[in-house]
């Protein structure tokens, strides 16, 4: 499966639950990971984010998880969606327009679920989030945004991808940095 598919075009017309994951536990449902764009071989495919159709949590899964676990959780147990709620395959060029276009849709599904928390992936998803809430962020630093008087606090990561070298070990010291203060709004 290499071609596109752009739901960004329709997303009006999409449920809030469209490619939304909802957190399984109580802690989970206060953290949301937003991802960037959906992926063939996990959402597409298997219908859940960071699995294959084997069941098999995929490399950048695990990765995460062992970022999470810094916190006491589970990319199972947290909340999760994607920016971008099309599918790009390999033409990063098309997800900044697809992010934005997904933007509105995106805000509404934090607004609805809540949490208190959002971790971003990937310095393109932290790029889009700086549109979407008007505000500067930085890789790493956690920042309070606010959607329809709603403050949540978000945290951008770096992807945890294989195929970026550094940013599982980067999130790591950001986590571990942020850690206290991520404790103590999700109430662990």
């Amino acid at each position: 499966m290499n071609k596109e598919i752009h739901n960004c075009l329709n997303i009006q017309s999409k449920p809030l639950s469209f490619f939304f994951q909802k957190g399984s536990s109580t802690l989970g449902k206060k953290v949301l990971i937003l991802g960037e764009s959906l992926a063939r071989n996990g959402w597409l495919e298997s219908g859940r984010a960071f699995y294959s159709l084997q069941n098999k949590i995929v490399p950048t899964g695990k990765r995460l998880n062992e970022e999470l676990l810094l916190i006491h959780m589970t990319l199972e147990e947290c909340a999760f969606t994607e920016i971008a709620k099309c599918y790009i395959s390999s033409n990063r060029k098309r997800l900044v327009e697809c992010g934005s276009l997904c933007a509105r849709h995106l805000l509404e599904q934090i607004h609805h679920n809540k949490p208190k928390v959002i971790l971003s992936l990937g310095v393109v998803t932290k790029d889009i989030l700086e549109s979407t809430f008007q505000t500067k962020l930085q890789m790493g630093k956690a920042s309070e945004v606010v959607y329809k008087t709603k403050k949540y606090l978000l945290l951008p990561l770096f992807h945890p991808s294989p195929a970026n070298p550094f940013g599982h070990a980067k999130n790591i010291t950001i986590i571990n940095r942020n850690k206290n203060t991520l404790k103590k709004l999700i109430g662990e």
